[in-house]
């Protein structure tokens, strides 16, 4: 690989997807990121968590869903127009995260985002990876693979 795809590669990895929830910001790296739907019919799945709003058909594929704002202890919201789906996969699983709305795409640089010390007995910390801070706003950068978790989980429980 040349160094120009180096630098075209270290440019996609620095890219991520801000969206909001409860008037925050969060942003998650674009290389989990499929797409973002509209929102979708949820089919309830009996015995699951309920921040785990059910499963969707997604041209043919049944994906979870998760609602952000509950996953992460806030109080839930009717979903409207802005409301949307952001499909994201990492290399085990895919999950459907309903957010509030998406911001936008936007170059965040590693050198930019702050390390948090995870308190792995508060849910809502285990899924903060970092912070950044752009333009005086902070956005709070999400690390996909615990947001996944449930989703291995409830395989597993499946599989069993």
């Amino acid at each position: 690989m040349s160094t120009n795809d180096e630098i075209i590669d270290n440019k996609l990895d620095d890219l991520y997807m801000v969206f909001i929830i409860n008037n925050q910001k969060y942003a998650l790296s674009s290389k989990y990121i499929i797409e973002i739907i509209e929102m979708l019919p949820i089919t309830k799945v009996p015995f699951l968590p309920e921040y785990m709003k059910g499963i969707i058909n997604l041209r043919s594929t049944i994906i979870p869903v998760m609602d952000a704002r509950m996953r992460f202890d806030m109080n839930s919201i009717d979903y409207n127009e802005r409301t949307c789906i952001i499909i994201i996969e990492n290399e085990m699983n895919k999950i459907g995260l309903i957010v509030d709305a998406v911001n936008e795409v936007m170059n965040i640089c590693p050198d930019k985002i702050m390390k948090t010390n995870s308190n792995k007995d508060e849910c809502k910390q285990d899924f903060i990876k970092g912070v950044s801070e752009i333009n005086n706003e902070i956005q709070m950068i999400l690390d996909c693979d615990s947001l996944m978790e449930i989703v291995e989980d409830m395989n597993n429980g499946i599989n069993e």
